[in-house]
């Protein structure tokens, strides 16, 4: 290849317009949605080293490069394309590609193969405004809200019928008059009920410990955390449990009196939590589903080894990536990768958890995300409690080994 073709591969072709489109369409859906019509930004095609030399010497690979776009427009009647006009000596005006837009957000949704997702959030969102027409922060939320089943949606619009009328101070979950709307559907559906609360002025409070207290509901400390310590050397207990509150306070081997840990493993089977083996110096949790997200307030785990055991499924993948974000960065995961699923792939099930949007998996790296996407197809999920027993200690005792030289991430996985 010579340096003239060298450059023209740098420059920008459809592929990238509709990477481009597809990174920045929640954007531009949400925008739509507040103000119908909204235009779309505009895409610079960018050919960095264009010069009408370059045109001369590669005419051939600068004519089939900007003949892809012109066949692109041809093909996708809401693609607009802008040119340049190049004068050559050899070849007269040569008119380069310059700028392409799509034409509305429909054409931007056509161009991106995503035409039932904007059907879907159009229509679901009018259904909300038309039940309170405060609701257009909601707008921005519409990926998790065209997530909904049908069923759920319907609960959500009579919940926001009724939401102002309560006083979720002085109610717990189970006590929502909301017909449907059990205490699964609220942890389930929260990152959108948050929203809503807050365009409907009811307060919410942003320093509770729990999810739930944090949406405006009466808040017990009576949420408890299972703790194993796993040689008997740190905590005052070998095996006991903490209300939340006093687990995201001091450190309990600091507050005891006993040795400082070595680091934690949080588990989301009570099965595999109990039969951990003996490490030294390390503490176990039983992470107990999303409430293992109140982890984040305790400022001491910020100081430790932190290794998460959980399902491959919607809803692990989203603790992992809840607890990267709201402060566990360092946070490691074992058996959450793709050769662990399918190692174990005869013990996929179907997962009847909730998905969750593009945001819900920020904080994943690579490797979980692979796996995440791999289960996400089924949708199917791996129990953590299926994978063989020896594997799980095989990853836990390579992490016990490596854990002061290893960052943030998965570094273990199912097999040597």
């Amino acid at each position: 290849m010579t340096a003239g073709a060298a450059i023209v591969e740098r420059w920008k072709t459809p592929e990238d317009l509709r990477r481009w489109l597809e990174k920045r369409f929640e954007r531009f859906v949400a925008a739509d949605l507040r103000e119908p019509g909204m235009p779309i930004d505009t895409f610079q095609i960018t050919a960095p080293g264009l010069t009408a030399g370059i045109i001369a010497e590669q005419f051939a690979v600068v004519r089939s490069w900007a003949g892809a776009w012109q066949e692109a427009a041809a093909a996708e009647p809401d693609l607009v394309l802008a040119f340049a006009e190049w004068q050559t000596r050899n070849f007269g005006r040569v008119r380069i590609p310059k700028t392409a837009y799509a034409n509305s957000i429909d054409g931007a949704a056509r161009l991106v193969r995503r035409t039932r997702e904007l059907a879907s959030a159009r229509q679901r969102y009018a259904a909300l405004m038309a039940t309170d027409s405060r609701l257009e922060a909601l707008a921005s939320h519409w990926p998790r809200i065209t997530c909904m089943s049908q069923g759920d949606f319907t609960i959500l619009c009579r919940f926001v019928k009724e939401a102002t009328a309560l006083d979720l101070t002085r109610l717990r979950l189970r006590e929502v008059p909301c017909p449907g709307m059990h205490t699964k559907f609220l942890e389930q559906n929260r990152t959108v009920l948050k929203p809503i609360l807050a365009a409907l002025n009811v307060p919410l409070d942003p320093k509770a410990l729990t999810w739930a207290g944090k949406l405006g509901f009466f808040e017990d400390d009576t949420r408890m955390f299972e703790l194993r310590d796993l040689d008997g050397s740190v905590l005052p207990y070998p095996h006991f449990a903490l209300p939340a509150g006093q687990l995201t306070g001091e450190c309990p081997a600091r507050a005891a009196g006993a040795g400082t840990p070595q680091g934690v493993v949080i588990v989301e089977n009570q099965a595999t939590f109990q039969a951990l083996p003996r490490m030294p110096g390390i503490v176990a949790i039983f992470g107990r589903g999303f409430t293992v997200r109140i982890l984040v307030s305790a400022r001491w785990l910020a100081f430790q080894p932190v290794l998460y055991l959980g399902d491959l499924d919607h809803a692990g993948f989203q603790m992992v990536a809840g607890l990267r974000r709201d402060g566990l960065a360092h946070l490691q995961t074992a058996l959450m990768d793709v050769r662990t699923a399918k190692v174990n792939k005869s013990y996929w099930v179907n997962d009847t958890s909730a998905p969750g949007t593009n945001r819900a998996y920020e904080g994943l790296i690579d490797r979980e995300r692979a796996a995440q996407q791999l289960m996400a197809a089924g949708p199917w999920r791996l129990e953590q409690e299926r994978i063989p027993f020896d594997m799980l200690v095989d990853n836990l005792e390579r992490w016990y080994s490596s854990r002061h030289q290893a960052s943030c991430g998965a570094l273990v996985s199912g097999s040597r």
